[in-house]
């Protein structure tokens, strides 16, 4: 019967935690029989013998050499689809230093099965409390990336660089097609979470940083810069998206040489169709890598309400405000219609559902 869950421990240079972490998996009776899958993430010949202890108990997957933690994710999803696919319906990732207990794994499988006996299928996340005695540089990260997560997406999660995940295998495919071999992945995952519309649980865990979270091989300048150029990719994606739509704005209602509402319908119509196809163009090729017919259907029905809005707008202006230029009036105007269409999709449109 096909309801197994596959625990996914990836390793860069584990110590004893790991084996002790495997040895409670394998004496509990809740994940006993689970298949444990370990990547060794290229460590070294020094911690072939951590590997060999766990052996035993669990499959171990090695890279000859270090790919980051994204890397393993993906092998193991890989890996799982391949050999595991008739017994495994999800993969629960915790990390190999101890920071996750079997018990607060426990909690986050159950929560996952309580949602797919509600027919859902959601990525659940075991989420950290940053509250109390926390490293600076764990909490000032989390918090960061948290905000802004929030602020780009929308998206309201409490801890979004936790390893303890539970992942539905019906999206290992996607998630491997995903861009980022390190940190970034779990960020990336999130992001896709939002684009497919996959409902996220966020269950609270105990939060566990051992000798300062010194074991961590987070890198706090390298893994952020990846971490922070996914949101950095939105940014310049959408600033020259609305260059794109103020310039063509500007150029058809030169050409034109007419004020008349009209006039300022066509050129808005023509602007944001060339601003939209040029940002649907570049969040596929540079900032998401993917997309089909239907996201492109999705995508260009959402502009259609605010074009027309936008052009009624700024010809009501222009009869008000006679002496300013009318690509000002439009440059107002739509940034006023940005931030009230960024809220509308933030509150109503995608949301993420949030589980205490």
């Amino acid at each position: 019967m096909k309801n197994s869950i596959a625990v996914i421990i990836p390793a860069y240079k584990p110590d004893h935690r790991m084996v002790a972490l495997v040895k409670e998996l394998r004496e509990n009776h809740a994940t006993s029989l689970y298949p444990i899958i370990i990547v060794d993430d290229g460590g070294g010949i020094e911690f072939k013998e951590i590997f060999n202890q766990v052996q035993q108990h669990a499959t171990v997957l090695t890279h000859p050499e270090n790919k980051g933690k994204g890397a393993a994710l993906k092998t193991a999803f890989k890996y799982i689809a391949e050999e595991l696919s008739n017994q495994v319906v999800a993969g629960v990732t915790i990390d190999a230093d101890g920071q996750h207990t079997v018990k607060d794994t426990i909690n986050c499988i159950q929560a996952y099965f309580k949602a797919v006996q509600q027919g859902h299928q959601p990525i659940v996340l075991g989420s950290r409390q940053f509250d109390g005695k926390i490293p600076l540089r764990s909490k000032f990260g989390n918090v960061m990336t948290r905000d802004v997560l929030a602020m780009s997406t929308g998206m309201d999660i409490t801890d979004t660089q936790t390893g303890l995940r539970v992942i539905p295998t019906q999206y290992f495919a996607g998630i491997t097609q995903l861009p980022g071999e390190r940190y970034e992945l779990e960020m990336q995952m999130l992001v896709y979470a939002k684009d497919h519309r996959i409902p996220l649980i966020e269950v609270p865990i105990e939060t566990i940083y051992l000798d300062e979270n010194e074991s961590s091989h987070f890198n706090p300048v390298k893994d952020s810069i990846r971490i922070y150029a996914i949101f950095f990719k939105y940014l310049v994606s959408s600033v020259a998206s609305f260059l794109v739509d103020i310039g063509v704005f500007a150029l058809v209602i030169r050409l034109l040489n007419n004020k008349a509402t009209n006039a300022i319908m066509i050129a808005s119509y023509i602007a944001r169709a060339a601003s939209s196809v040029f940002n649907f163009t570049v969040n596929k090729q540079l900032v998401f890598k993917q997309g089909d017919d239907s996201s492109r259907v999705k995508y260009f029905s959402l502009v259609i309400a605010q074009i027309s809005v936008s052009g009624l707008l700024v010809s009501a202006l222009s009869r008000l405000l006679v002496s300013w230029d009318l690509t000002v009036v439009k440059t107002v105007v739509d940034i006023g219609l940005f931030l009230i269409s960024y809220q509308i999709q933030k509150r109503f449109v995608f949301t993420n559902r949030k589980e205490q």
